[in-house]
């Protein structure tokens, strides 16, 4: 998990976001997030109950915290380029086996700023 936070921060780093703001803002979702890579790759058939636990705590963030737009320029700078990539049929399926919604999108390419 650590190897995978270190690797987000240099994306940051390259992507050329203001590193503390970085940081200090996408933290939780290089916390979270990760734990769903496994299902959205395609490596696993279904998500960890971790997964579904921390995409209920994203969901409480993207209301009540950073909004589902920093989420998801977070999610975007997490997971752009890197390999195997993230598959559209289970993001999908992912607010139905972990029984929840998405309150913010994933996604390798959205354009966040259309984001409210």
């Amino acid at each position: 998990m650590l190897r995978i936070a270190g690797c987000c921060l240099l994306v940051l780093l390259a992507s050329g976001l203001d590193i503390a703001y970085s940081e200090s803002k996408c933290e939780p979702v290089f916390e979270y997030f990760p734990y769903c890579l496994d299902f959205l790759t395609g490596y696993y058939n279904k998500p960890s109950k971790r997964c579904c636990d921390h995409i209920d705590k994203l969901n409480r963030l993207a209301k009540r915290g950073l909004g589902a737009q920093l989420i998801c320029w977070c999610i975007e700078y997490m997971v752009r380029g890197t390999e195997p990539r993230i598959r559209a049929d289970r993001i999908s399926e992912l607010p139905t086996k972990c029984q929840t919604h998405l309150s913010f999108p994933i996604s390798e390419w959205k354009d966040c700023n259309t984001i409210e």
